[in-house]
């Protein structure tokens, strides 16, 4: 996690410093890899740091909470929220299917069917069914480019009778069939900072959020960054402005001149001219057409953080198909019963 700072704030742009703390502390809750449990300064602490009202910050802190990111703890101050733990749900498959179980036995001896012929006779129907429930997952992302490379990212961690559709945020925002596929949907998955405006906007618990962290060409490309350039950071949403410097210091601690505005800003060409190297941030890649010949110009991309995947996701998965099994076994238990007795019977 990169340190929050006065520096971090910059009151001379046309953006509102409560905009631009609320920017820094989401982004720095949602991709700064801090632990679960962490508590966030003081709102006199911060504010003093930063040098701004103390009412600002904690209007920050409220909309922070009301977002999911942080927690409020009476006399305590904030703490960022305990990351979601991977859930074992109450429906094990030997309490659900064990009643079944012991009728299948006992029709089985009344029939003479040994207990291994019945276990074969299983064996063998198993072999004509697809062993794998497939869940229809979406994945909600802001801009449709990254979003599909996220999506290639996190798809190894699916099945293969799994399925993963790309809606953007902005589709959402109008009740439309985005809104009814998220909804019938096994689970939604989108940025851990977003999980709650997903949730709100598709009235539905289906929600996971995940932790993405900067990605690994990313982290490369700004420590190869000549430490006597002038940089320009550039984010495509205002509320972000104020983590780009920080996040640019983080890999590239040895440069300096860093110039932070954003892709519509009026100043942008001139900006661009002056600087010997741009980055930018998903969303803004149209500036790529305003820089100058040889100047060097990447995108700050993120990627899904593999902690995440393998601790949150993977056992949400699993735990959303045990459940899918067991409410199958519940609809169709009946018709399997009937269907082995009718082989039961024919055996004998």
């Amino acid at each position: 996690m990169f340190p929050i700072d006065a520096s971090s704030i910059d009151k001379s742009l046309p953006v509102p410093v409560g905009t631009q703390l609320h920017g820094l502390l989401s982004y720095t809750l949602a991709f700064g890899g801090m632990k679960d449990g962490t508590k966030l300064p003081s709102v006199r602490q911060l504010a003093a740091d930063l040098g701004i009202a103390p009412m600002t910050v904690s209007q920050v802190y409220q909309q922070l909470r009301d977002e999911g990111l942080v927690e409020m703890r009476h006399g305590l101050g904030a703490f960022t929220v305990p990351g979601r733990p991977a859930h074992v749900g109450d429906h094990q498959p030997i309490n659900v299917l064990r009643d079944d179980i012991e009728a299948i036995i006992g029709r089985a001896e009344a029939l003479g069917v040994s207990t291994m012929g019945l276990i074969s006779m299983i064996n063998a129907q198993s072999q004509l069914r697809r062993p794998t429930i497939g869940l229809n997952t979406i994945f909600v992302c802001i801009f449709e480019g990254p979003g599909r490379d996220y999506v290639e990212q996190i798809r190894p961690c699916l099945s293969v009778n799994d399925t993963m559709q790309l809606v953007t945020l902005e589709s959402l925002r109008q009740d439309g069939p985005q809104r009814q596929a998220c909804r019938a949907a096994d689970l939604v998955i989108t940025f851990a900072h977003r999980e709650a405006e997903v949730r709100s906007m598709i009235g539905q618990e289906n929600v996971l959020g995940l932790r993405f962290l900067p990605s690994q060409a990313t982290r490369q490309s700004l420590a190869g960054l000549d430490p006597r350039a002038r940089v320009a950071a550039v984010t495509h949403f205002q509320e972000y402005i104020a983590i780009m410097r920080p996040s640019v210091r983080e890999f590239a601690p040895h440069v300096s001149d860093i110039i932070v505005t954003w892709s519509s800003a009026d100043d942008l060409r001139e900006v661009l001219s002056s600087c010997d190297a741009v980055i930018y941030a998903s969303g803004a890649d149209h500036i790529t057409d305003l820089v100058r010949p040889g100047v060097r110009c990447f995108e700050y991309r993120h990627a899904p953080d593999p902690g995440a995947l393998e601790n949150i996701f993977a056992p949400h998965l699993a735990d959303l198909r045990q459940q899918r099994v067991a409410q199958g076994s519940k609809r169709g238990g009946k018709e399997e019963m009937a269907r082995l007795s009718t082989r039961l019977t024919a055996a004998s």
